[in-house]
């Protein structure tokens, strides 16, 4: 099958091709678009040819299994234009059912690794021992660059802090834009200097929970020095911000005490709070390094 050119423009139900790290293929459908972002599918195609418009696998949904997955749905939004690599294939216009798929999931720009799912989910199942090395190297390279002290910039006043915590807009029917809308009105009406003073104090409340002994008492995917088992170092991260989602009490009974850690519980969003209401108060994207990096691992005194 003969390359397509780029799309200039990209409609709900476009089908492209996707070059993978291997040399070999997969395939990304538009499910939903909202202005300039897109909701895309990762299917469950992978093949050394580009697949024609006909193949049954670009009609279908990758599941993804590999380390703490359980069957999740490659979905994700991401926004901007659609990256010139990606291969034009045709449209596969979506019933009724699929145009009704909700994801929570929020990448940044789309470029060249949207779509790289079935190829991790192929070397799990293809090249499990390899492909958990490499991920173990490559979380301790990062740890051995973040192996220095850091110290917090200007921190917003806690109860300032906490009282924009608390608007968080927690309802089983609510989505992620919806359950942060409060927080990020009232964070957005102030200056943008407390918008990064807000980001800088949860930064280091999430690098004071980064510590060994609050990854031992996460739940399912806690950290076990015996077993030598995967451990996520993002997972660790969204479950360090549900303790402060869950406010001011939670978190100050977990610093103290990690066996309070929440169990399998995850909030991802809380790290675009900042970020949603510095954009929706000047226009622009937030660009802001803190002071002390809240990513697992950073907080080596915490993992001696």
């Amino acid at each position: 099958m003969a390359k397509e050119k780029s799309k200039n423009t990209v409609s709900i139900g476009d089908v492209f091709a996707v070059c993978l790290p291997d040399g070999r293929y997969g395939a990304i459908k538009v499910a939903d678009q909202i202005d300039n972002s897109y909701l895309i599918i990762t299917t469950p195609y992978i093949g050394t040819k580009i697949p024609s418009i006909e193949d049954e696998l670009l009609g279908e949904i990758l599941l993804q299994n590999r380390f703490f997955y359980n069957n999740n749905k490659a979905l994700i939004w991401v926004e901007g234009k659609v990256p010139k690599e990606v291969i034009y294939i045709g449209n596969i216009p979506l019933s009724g059912n699929k145009r009704k798929i909700i994801c929570n999931s929020f990448g940044e720009k789309w470029d060249n690794s949207v779509g790289i799912e079935v190829f991790l989910e192929w070397r799990w199942e293809y090249d499990k021992e390899n492909f958990e090395r490499e991920i173990r190297e490559e979380e301790k390279r990062i740890s051995e660059e973040h192996k220095k002290l850091q110290k917090p910039k200007k921190m917003m006043k806690d109860e300032t802090f906490w009282s924009i915590i608390s608007l968080l807009n927690f309802n089983d029917e609510n989505d992620e834009e919806e359950l942060l809308e409060p927080a990020v009105n009232a964070l957005a009406k102030m200056s943008v200097k407390d918008i990064k003073e807000f980001e800088e104090a949860l930064s280091y409340k999430l690098y004071l929970l980064d510590t060994k002994e609050h990854a031992k008492n996460i739940g399912e995917y806690s950290y076990d020095e015996e077993t030598q088992a995967y451990f996520s170092a993002d997972l660790f991260l969204y479950f360090r911000c549900s303790v402060i989602a869950e406010g001011k009490e939670c978190f100050e009974l977990t610093i103290k005490n990690p066996q309070n850690m929440p169990k399998d519980n995850s909030f991802e969003p809380l790290l675009s709070l900042a970020s949603e209401a510095y954009t929706k108060r000047t226009g622009k994207d937030f660009e802001y390094i803190t002071g002390c990096d809240y990513e697992s691992f950073s907080n080596v005194e915490g993992w001696r």
